[in-house]
């Protein structure tokens, strides 16, 4: 065979070589499926977050429900501050997202409805990286008989997934969405002498890690 022919045959064979990948579906499969797969597999993961997110909220709502009853009624007032409320809310959330570090609590009264003023919670330099950053355990005021009372919640929601793919990030650059719950109620006119009960006492101390008495 001649070199003319030669380079003939191989110009001819290499205009026929994109026709025949053309026509060769094999692998095409595996290749659409390598296309969709991470947008696919992005919302899957982001519902998943999110049905979370609503979970948590639901239980963290039950929570302080029956944590707000024990102030209505009279139960809690003698019983500690703002650490040992939150540990009650913590502990109806089963500790739930590690509720005792993502978890604020503010429950302030007042001599109406009206005059009921929520703190401002602090939340543009909230750093998770950051463990000298810490989230506050919140305010809790303590209410006597027949007083309006607001409580409210802060839950800081630690976000698996970047916010390119969800956007649920209530907080710029910190991996946080922020879930509240608030309540409003009026006390019981319970006795102003009312003291802290014995088991109360001692399911505080558990969740405290003390001894009954030690609540500060």
């Amino acid at each position: 065979m001649s070199r003319l022919a030669r380079s003939r045959r191989i110009a001819l064979a290499l205009r026929r070589l994109p026709h025949r990948y053309r026509r060769d579906a094999q692998g095409a499969t595996a290749i659409e499926f390598a296309i969709i797969s991470v947008p696919f597999l992005g919302l899957i993961f982001g519902i998943l977050e999110l049905a979370l997110i609503f979970f948590t909220s639901s239980v963290m709502t039950q929570a302080m429900s029956d944590t707000g009853r024990l102030v209505r009624v009279g139960a809690f007032q003698e019983c500690g501050s703002a650490k040992e409320f939150k540990a009650l809310v913590c502990d109806g959330m089963n500790n739930l997202m590690k509720c005792e570090d993502n978890l604020r609590i503010d429950l302030v009264s007042g001599s109406d409805f009206q005059s009921v003023t929520l703190p401002v919670v602090g939340m543009s330099e909230l750093d998770p990286d950051d463990p000298g950053k810490k989230i506050e355990t919140g305010v809790y005021e303590k209410t006597g008989p027949s007083e309006p009372v607001v409580m409210r919640g802060t839950f800081y929601y630690p976000l698996v997934l970047p916010n390119v793919m969800t956007r649920l990030e209530s907080i710029p650059d910190s991996r946080r969405h922020i879930i509240t719950v608030s309540t409003a109620f009026r006390t019981e006119p319970f006795p102003a002498d009312a003291q802290c009960s014995d088991d109360m006492n001692t399911r505080i101390a558990e969740l405290s890690g003390g001894r009954p008495g030690d609540q500060s």
